[in-house]
């Protein structure tokens, strides 16, 4: 995150979800902000204000008659330059639309004049409740941002949509607003809402034998981040995972792969039916020749293995029925390594391509920064310094979107 020193007033409502509050707040003050915390009644049954109080290094606001409170009044609180409002419970969204100001929280929204954002929080059948969806789509109307929840497991033990959106992509939506000269209403719109993503992420592994292969350093950080940032954007989004232990998004449809030839097969068949292509995927280049690798190679005698290169996946695929874009990743080393990747771009048939420098040991591969080039045939390149792998992807996106339209 780029921005730093914006103030920040983070509301926090009574849901299961407040728990998720305490990481968006580390992840905001991480940045540089100064964020200023204040809790309904209610939410204070869940996570109570010490811990807030800990990583803000304010007390928090926490009632509005309050005398002691002082300075920290509901004006004082609204003078921040953005306004979030994360978990979001219905009751409180239903408030907010009706104007209603019976707590702290509530009438410093009303008082508020800079961006807010609100990240709703609530069972799968709350969320689709038509008054739920009314008083959101009034607070749309209204400017507000609004940051749907996920779906999967909720805490009451049922499936579907109405988990609070990652504290991550909080952050990267508060980031964009904090440095952006958008009106809320661009900020609010999806930019690839219908788009069907495909990502590939990971090192394939080549067997030797049953205990041993071939690999290499990739751990899929940066196909994850492409992915969880689509999402956030809108799109239908799947993962081909190659031997990825990453904490996985309940929104995203992962598929699980070991070699090349498995990540090949998965990749040729998803293909059919995605808008865009991410093949961040670092495939071997070369596997044991053929014969049986099962068993185990003892360390006496001489053992002899023949390798040969993989299917280059990207050049061999076809196009599809959507005039599918791909979007490859280029890790190079060594002089010329700009070259070599711009060479690749025109060789596989690539709309775009995405080249990092590997020589250096603080950026790429199992780490969480990366420093990139986006190159694409009659654009000018499109440096993006020394940043974390979802700020990159972000930046990705953004050309995709200027290529899709």
């Amino acid at each position: 995150m780029k921005n730093t020193g914006k103030r920040i007033t983070l509301g926090v409502t009574g849901s299961i979800a407040a728990y998720k509050a305490v990481e968006l707040l580390r992840l905001l003050v991480r940045a540089g902000h100064d964020v200023r915390v204040v809790q309904t009644p209610s939410s204070r049954r869940f996570v109570g204000e010490m811990s807030f109080q800990a990583l803000s290094g304010h007390p928090v606001a926490l009632d509005q008659f309050d005398a002691s409170a002082g300075a920290i009044s509901h004006i004082e609180l609204a003078g921040s330059d953005l306004m979030l409002i994360a978990p979001a419970t219905a009751d409180t969204i239903g408030k907010l639309a009706a104007g209603i100001a019976d707590n702290l929280l509530l009438s410093t929204y009303l008082a508020c004049e800079a961006p807010v954002v609100i990240c709703p929080a609530m069972n799968t059948r709350m969320w689709n409740h038509p008054a739920v969806q009314e008083n959101l789509a009034t607070l749309r109307r209204r400017g507000v941002v609004i940051i749907d929840p996920g779906a999967g497991e909720l805490a009451c033990g049922e499936e579907g949509a109405g988990r609070m959106a990652e504290p991550s992509d909080i952050a990267v939506r508060a980031e964009k607003l904090l440095s952006s000269a958008m009106s809320t209403d661009v900020i609010n719109k999806v930019d690839l809402e219908g788009v069907r993503v495909l990502v590939t992420a990971g090192g394939t592994r080549e067997p030797l034998d049953s205990v041993r292969y071939i690999t290499n350093r990739s751990s899929g950080r940066m196909g994850f981040a492409m992915a969880d940032a689509a999402l956030v954007r809108g799109a239908e989004v799947t993962v081909i995972a190659a031997n990825c232990s990453i904490a996985r998004n309940p929104g995203i449809k992962y598929i699980d792969v070991t070699s090349a030839s498995d990540l090949q097969k998965a990749v040729e068949r998803e293909f059919k039916r995605c808008d865009v292509l991410f093949m961040t995927a670092a495939v071997s280049d070369y596997k044991v020749s053929a014969g049986d690798t099962t068993g185990k190679l003892e360390r006496e005698g001489k053992n002899d293995l023949q390798l040969v290169p993989t299917s280059d996946i990207v050049s061999q695929l076809q196009g599809n029925g959507n005039g599918g874009l791909k979007v490859g990743f280029s890790a190079e080393y060594g002089e010329d390594n700009r070259e070599r990747a711009r060479s690749k771009l025109h060789e596989k048939g690539l709309g775009m391509i995405v080249f990092n420098d590997i020589s250096r040991a603080d950026i790429g591969f199992e780490s969480n920064l990366n420093e990139i080039t986006i190159m694409a045939p009659g654009r000018d390149d499109i440096f993006v310094g020394k940043t974390t792998k979802r700020e990159c992807a972000e930046r990705i996106l953004d050309q995709v979107v200027e290529l899709l339209s």
